[in-house]
């Protein structure tokens, strides 16, 4: 029985060609895994079931959409084997996070040599996410990318700038969370690992295996700040006055009315109070040598 590489034709930019993917690995490594297409209506059901057969784990080659399924569906079969993620979406969030390679061979062979992490996992109105969850200016991206026809950075960066002005900031309350949250936002995220993807350091002192979240609030930019103020968020160690962050456990927060929220990048229904939780502990992630925490 070999293990399933579970893989998203659509995901990433260019698609996915498992062919070449094939090619580039050693051949041990391609004597062990087997290319599965998939997409929705997500039934991970028999891929889950051939991964422990073949005593784990599930490959999961695409974008933070495709692994944020997967990793939903783990969690309701019992989390029996491991999840493996492979970089081949716009942003790579989660996988970023985990200091796993960029580059889909390389992570491959990185991921079967690693070792298992069992980290924490976070819920969304008892939804789990792996990564990161949010609202604000970041959750209307998520919305208006998932309708757009092309993938990529690039299609990334056009909607922030056409959006960038017009997105307004809401009053949010939090209650139960370390530091001080301000009581208006542009954008609201709780993490669990410190990348939103595309290189932004969204809350570097995020730690999956801390039992607690980080909530990062950031300001709207005004022109200057794109120029320096936006710039460390693009770096690991970088300070910025546009945010503001903390920790938590367990936190309801309420807004002002009703608004879209975003799970690990995909867009999920609006609403105007949330219920954030955390189960330490609770989740088994494939990672490599360079993973730094476990």
């Amino acid at each position: 029985m070999k293990l399933p590489l579970v893989f998203n034709p659509r995901s990433g930019p260019k698609g996915k060609n498992p062919d070449a993917l094939m090619a580039r690995l050693p051949a041990e490594v391609r004597d062990r895994i087997e290319p599965k297409p998939f997409g929705p209506p997500w039934d991970f059901e028999p891929l889950i079931r051939q991964a422990r057969e073949a005593e784990g784990p599930l490959l999961v080659w695409g974008g933070d959409g495709t692994i944020h399924h997967a990793g939903k569906a783990l969690v309701q079969a019992g989390c029996p084997v491991a999840l493996a993620a492979i970089p081949g979406g716009s942003g790579n969030g989660l996988v970023r996070g985990l200091r796993t390679p960029n580059h889909p061979a390389k992570a491959v062979v990185a991921l079967l040599e690693g070792r298992e992490l069992v980290m924490d996992l976070p819920r969304l109105d008892g939804v789990p996410f792996l990564n990161v969850c949010g609202t604000g200016f970041e959750a209307a991206i998520a919305h208006a990318f998932d309708h757009l026809d092309g993938r990529g950075f690039w299609n990334y960066t056009r909607l922030f700038f056409r959006m960038w002005r017009s997105h307004h900031l809401f009053e949010l309350d939090m209650d139960g969370v370390e530091g001080e949250p301000p009581d208006m936002a542009w954008s609201v995220c709780f993490a669990n690992l410190p990348q939103y993807g595309s290189g932004i350091w969204i809350a570097p002192n995020a730690d999956p295996t801390d039992g607690a979240l980080q909530w990062v609030t950031l300001k709207r930019p005004h022109t200057v700040d794109l120029c320096f103020r936006a710039l460390p968020l693009f770096q690991r160690q970088g300070r910025t006055s546009l945010r503001k962050e903390g920790r938590l456990a367990r936190t309801i927060l309420r807004l002002e009315r009703s608004m879209p929220w975003q799970m690990d990048g995909e867009p999920v229904a609006a609403r105007d109070t949330a219920e954030l939780t955390l189960e330490p502990k609770a989740f088994r992630m494939q990672v490599t040598k360079g993973c730094p925490w476990g």
